[in-house]
């Protein structure tokens, strides 16, 4: 299967869980591999970009947040989005987990991650 390596732009992250413990302290860059219904894909992240945003994303993927977590909303030739967990009661814990926005220090272009948003400091 084709692998492809996307760079996570979590430029607007940073840490202020109120649910959960504090978010682990991810390396300077990791990688995830996404295995998907459609093949898998690598995502490489480099925590310089958004130190706390990484390190949600180390902390959900470490602690198996992403397992069987389906792609709800594509647009094709734009994005794709998915991190909403099927049980509903692991949804409502994280949806509370707010983090508050890091400063923008890269851009949305193609091949880049980053996280949905509802507004300042809404970042789950």
């Amino acid at each position: 299967m084709k692998t492809r390596t996307l760079f996570v732009a979590l430029g607007l992250l940073a840490a202020a869980v109120t649910l959960h413990a504090e978010d682990a302290k991810a390396p300077d860059t990791f990688k995830a591999q996404v295995d998907t219904t459609k093949g898998k894909f690598t995502i490489e992240v480099t925590r310089a970009w958004a130190p706390n945003g990484a390190d949600r994303f180390y902390t959900l993927a470490k602690s198996g947040y992403f397992k069987d977590i389906a792609f709800f909303r594509v647009v094709p030739g734009f994005m794709c989005q998915f991190g909403i967990p099927a049980d509903p009661a692991e949804s409502a814990l994280w949806k509370e987990a707010t983090i508050v926005d890091d400063p923008v220090t890269q851009s949305n272009t193609r091949g880049m991650v980053s996280y949905a948003t509802s507004g300042l400091h809404t970042l789950a």
